[in-house]
């Protein structure tokens, strides 16, 4: 799709039929310029793109990637590195600089690093509120979702299946809140919870017993009965209390 102005038009459009027939001829148009390229590529190193492996494809494959020549990559790069944020080595390739560092990238290295303790914490100032955005924003639907998860928790007969529809229980109340950003950050925790020695730590802590799996189940069924009710306030209470119940659960917190 072009911009206005001619800034970037595609690298492949369809140019014309072939001999009257309903195939379509395609043809390159390399005209993004090193200006729209330099753009594209600090949008890609704002969003720590290649902050894991601290070096940009090759201008070979970026070239190839962008439908442009060499050259228009070399001029582009060669920009950027004028501004610190990538040092060009001969015969070696693109580099990001030591300083580096985006906000973006560094918050999600500091968050992959983060404890059991400091997800509960985090779970315990935003569930309640998603749990009360949910009482007043589920649909129908979404009530349905939630049960069904509920249900199934209540069902599992080993650890393993509780804490998945555990954790689809509290992701579908997220999904209820209609709160995108909420929903995101839930599933940026679910994927710390996920992290191999983050579930070491937690199975050492956490074991599913027979009274612990019908506490769990009995507070779930507390928020579920709020949520129905469209009681806001309540259904954060219930959820404040069931998060309470894990820490006791993790850390034998009182």
């Amino acid at each position: 799709m072009d911009e206005l102005n001619g800034n970037i038009q595609p690298i492949w459009y369809k140019r014309r039929y072939l001999c009257g027939s309903r195939n379509w001829t395609l043809w390159a148009v390399p005209k993004m310029i090193a200006g729209n390229i330099e753009r594209l590529i600090g949008e890609r190193l704002a969003t720590g793109e290649w902050s894991v492996t601290g070096r940009l494809p090759s201008d070979r494959d970026l070239a190839a990637q962008y439908g442009v020549a060499r050259n228009t990559i070399r001029k582009a790069l060669k920009a950027i590195a004028a501004e610190g944020s990538v040092e060009r080595q001969v015969c070696r390739g693109t580099f990001l600089s030591n300083n580096q560092a985006t906000p973006l990238s560094t918050i999600m290295k500091c968050v992959i690093g983060a404890s059991p303790a400091d997800l509960i914490t985090v779970r315990q100032l935003i569930e309640p509120q998603a749990a009360a955005l949910a009482a007043k924003n589920a649909s129908s639907s979404d009530f349905e979702a939630i049960v069904e998860a509920h249900r199934r928790a209540c069902e599992a007969s080993h650890p393993e299946k509780f804490d998945n529809w555990d954790s689809q229980f509290h992701r579908r109340v997220f999904v209820a809140s209609r709160n995108e950003l909420l929903i995101h950050i839930n599933d940026i925790l679910r994927g710390i919870r996920s992290q191999r020695s983050f579930a070491a730590s937690r199975s050492d802590n956490l074991s599913l017993d027979t009274q612990r799996h019908s506490l769990f189940c009995d507070q779930h069924a507390s928020v579920v009965a709020m949520l129905k009710r469209r009681d806001a306030d309540a259904a954060a209470r219930a959820m404040r209390r069931h998060i309470k119940e894990v820490e006791v659960a993790a850390f034998g917190v009182c």
